[in-house]
């Protein structure tokens, strides 16, 4: 049967008051009731419940939802040297929006960010954790830059930085390492860039899996070529990224994939059945039992109990897929 994985992201806030705590948390810490060491009591919680959650449903590949994350850019970029937290600008063509990094010299990497909340995370969980981090051309494409003015030269030395951060994940025993591209999706012409710093990454990956996932959007006209970058799976957004369906199907893939074709960014149920019969469409194109059936992006997006209901209707596809295949 082919496995089932999540993107990312899984929404912090839920409809019941249990649900909610995470809110009530930041909101005294904000207040100056609680101190930051209170507030990651109130995160581990969370990350719990949606460990929990992915595991009852079936999950095969989970991750930690992102819980402690504030975005996708700050989270990892703030931590490194030479770089300083701005203001709020949007993200992507969403109604989210991240914290600027502002590079004002030489990037580095100081020490482990994700290994705690990773051996946290993989410690309440009996699927296999996920680490996801934010890809070098991503972070350097949204970054503003006042010091190398070259997203090239940034987003090397940004891949170097993450290299360093991939070989503490796969020490601690991370087994799935996934890198985020959804720049591809708005800027093609920056592959050659992603696959020269993914080979900086894959070199300290050891015997972890490396995942390349772009989402937002298609990668139609450079699907034949993102099929020899140096990942061992290719994610993709089938859903806002539909017109992949043509070269994916028309090529194939020799590398396993995550098709991203539950959608994360609408409320909307999807019948199993059509989910699985496109996945079958495939049989012939791709080895479907090393791959995977995802959502279309991270599940921030849509509200905890549709969030829930996604994840089902994923988890039944797969099992419908498994008899079909």
């Amino acid at each position: 049967m082919v496995q089932t994985t999540v993107v990312g992201t899984y929404p912090r806030i839920g409809e019941t008051f249990e649900e909610q705590a995470l809110r009530r948390g930041i909101a005294r810490l904000d207040r100056g009731e609680i101190g930051e060491a209170d507030l990651q009591v109130v995160e581990r919680d969370t990350v719990r419940d949606v460990l929990r959650e992915q595991n009852e449903i079936g999950i095969d590949l989970v991750t930690d939802g992102q819980i402690s994350w504030y975005d996708s850019q700050s989270h990892f970029a703030g931590k490194l040297t030479s770089i300083e937290i701005n203001g709020l600008v949007r993200y992507f063509d969403t109604n989210t929006y991240y914290r600027q990094p502002v590079v004002s010299g030489a990037v580095g990497w100081k020490e482990p960010v994700f290994v705690d909340e990773w051996k946290f995370a993989q410690s309440n969980s009996k699927a296999p954790v996920k680490a996801v981090l934010t890809g070098p051309v991503t972070l350097a494409s949204l970054a503003l830059d006042k010091h190398y003015r070259s997203k090239k030269t940034l987003a090397l030395d940004l891949a170097t930085a993450i290299g360093e951060e991939v070989g503490t994940l796969v020490q601690a025993g991370a087994s799935h390492v996934q890198i985020d591209e959804p720049i591809l999706t708005r800027h093609p012409n920056d592959l050659s860039l992603v696959s020269e710093s993914l080979e900086r990454i894959r070199s300290h990956k050891s015997s972890a899996t490396l995942t390349l996932f772009t989402f937002f959007g298609d990668v139609a006209t450079i699907y034949k070529d993102l099929a020899e970058v140096p990942a061992d799976i290719l994610g993709l957004d089938l859903v806002q990224g539909s017109a992949t369906w043509t070269p994916l199907a028309k090529h194939g893939s020799t590398k396993p994939l995550v098709l991203g074709l539950v959608d994360a960014r609408n409320t909307k149920e999807e019948d199993p059945a059509a989910i699985a019969k496109k996945a079958l469409d495939l049989k012939s194109a791709i080895d479907l039992k090393s791959s995977y059936l995802s959502p279309s992006n991270g599940l921030e997006f849509l509200p905890r109990d549709r969030a829930r209901k996604k994840l089902r209707i994923l988890r039944a596809a797969a099992k419908k897929v498994g008899v079909g295949a």
